[in-house]
């Protein structure tokens, strides 16, 4: 019998991503680290801009887009490890993203001011905006599905409205490549959303939301917005509200407070918990049970065993 290799220690972390065919490992710290997941060796590791808070591989794994807490972002070689473009774009602001077009040759992101942004991947141009006035874009997720990732998701966090005024509920919104003025369709809208993730197939949209004290887990369907289940949950902290699916689509893991949560779908029950030391970002390798869990501590490469039971 092959023994199971030790976990691997990957630093402080704030962001964790398999390549698409899941050999390397990117890992978002104070710099930008790609790992080989069958050799456990670094191949590379750079800073391309300041304060780097998210990133995307490309479709076809060959190209890392990275964003900054400014809202700049740039385009980095995958193979070689070579800043390819940075966009020079550090006036955007803050926010969420990046995202690419199922083609590669776009990048979308979102910013706290409402913008969303889509630009050419190899030049930086910018060549469709859409503000959302007195909103948050706080995500966006490539809806990857049987349709190729031809969709995108957008959370929007509705800003507070002045006193004695009604605020408006929180939404999702589902936008087809090529974005188009105009083009998004809200799928959901629902006070106190806190985070979303559509799943592997593209039918279901698990959420965290909060109502009267109380923090939710519901699931939707993204056809009709149709709630499928909810269930309460214990109440993260600082980035306690991450929710990731399992590649096959049986389990969502969820960043909890100085823990990892795994909830099986159908029923929406505790599969399993885990102890780990300020958690705050998560991804899980396709067909195996490697898990890269990222910590502002020391975050890991570690096999999960999602399916054992709760004391």
């Amino acid at each position: 019998m092959t023994a199971r290799p030790k976990p691997l220690k990957l630093g402080c972390s704030y962001g964790v991503r398999f390549s698409p065919d899941g050999t390397r490992l990117a890992v978002l710290g104070r710099d930008l680290v790609l790992w080989d997941v069958a050799a456990r060796q670094k191949l590379w590791r750079g800073k391309f801009i300041a304060h780097m808070s998210g990133m995307a591989f490309s479709p076809d794994g060959s190209q890392l887009a990275i964003k900054s807490t400014t809202g700049q972002m740039a385009v980095v070689d995958a193979q070689a490890g070579q800043l390819l473009l940075n966009f020079r774009n550090k006036k955007d602001g803050e926010g969420c993203g990046p995202a690419w077009s199922p083609c590669g040759r776009y990048l979308a992101d979102g910013g706290w001011d409402g913008s969303l942004r889509l630009r050419e991947a190899q030049t930086g141009e910018v060549l469709f905006t859409q503000v959302h006035a007195g909103e948050m874009l706080r995500a966006i997720h490539t809806i990857d599905a049987v349709d190729g990732g031809r969709r995108l998701l957008v959370l929007h966090g509705v800003k507070s409205v002045d006193e004695g005024l009604l605020q408006p509920p929180d939404y999702c919104s589902v936008w087809d490549w090529p974005l188009r003025t105009g083009g998004g369709r809200v799928v959901l809208s629902l006070p106190g959303l806190m985070s979303c993730a559509p799943s592997p197939d593209g039918e279901y949209l698990a959420v965290l939301h909060h109502a009267g004290g109380t923090e939710f887990l519901s699931m939707y369907a993204l056809a009709d917005g149709c709630c499928l289940g909810k269930v309460p949950v214990e109440a993260g902290g600082g980035t306690g509200n991450g929710l990731r699916w399992l590649p096959d689509g049986s389990a969502l893991g969820r960043i909890g407070k100085g823990k990892l949560l795994f909830y099986g779908w159908p029923g929406l029950g505790v599969l399993a918990q885990d102890a780990f030391t300020y958690p705050c970002a998560l991804d899980f390798l396709p067909g195996s049970p490697l898990a890269a869990i990222g910590s502002w501590e020391a975050g890991m490469l570690m096999d999960v065993n999602v399916y054992k039971e709760t004391a």
